[in-house]
């Protein structure tokens, strides 16, 4: 008899704590926040690393509005979570996020630093207008910023 994994709770917790010293130890600072957002009915995650050349920009993920048609192809609102985060210590990456039609944005992230997703659609204007509608990223390109650099990319779907 066939069994099939049943959808589980992906639970992403971030922990921030900062302590800042004066030289009077009762006007020291401090800050902690503890933040815990959790998607559910996961039933799959992907993860793996990449090594990127410093060359050209690599499709990491492409998004569409039906199943899954190949590796590195997902449904668009099936989308939950997704993660890139640069393992190198020296070395960040660019990342775009592409609606074939319309609208891309790019965004550094910088070493030893993650880019947190929980949503497929931009915006984007290089003219200061306001705010008109979200457009559908349709694919999500990587590109090592200065030299080689390794990443590591989460993705969580619910189907």
């Amino acid at each position: 008899m066939a069994t099939r994994i049943t959808g589980g709770v992906l639970t992403v917790t971030i922990n921030e704590s900062l302590t800042m010293t004066h030289s009077t130890a009762a006007d020291n600072r401090t800050h902690s926040q503890t933040i815990t957002q959790t998607f559910s009915g996961i039933d799959n995650l992907e993860k793996r690393l990449l090594n990127l050349p410093n060359t050209n920009q690599v499709e990491l993920i492409t998004l569409g509005a039906t199943a899954a048609a190949g590796p590195n192809t997902y449904k668009r609102s099936a989308v939950a979570y997704i993660r890139i985060s640069v393992l190198d210590g020296d070395n960040g990456v660019v990342v775009g996020l592409e609606d074939t039609g319309a609208d891309t944005v790019y965004l550094h992230v910088h070493p030893d630093s993650s880019l947190l997703l929980n949503g497929t659609q931009v915006e984007a204007f290089t003219n200061g207008s306001a705010f008109s509608a979200f457009s559908d990223v349709d694919q999500i390109f990587v590109k090592a910023n200065s030299a080689n650099t390794t990443i590591e990319v989460v993705v969580a779907t619910t189907e």
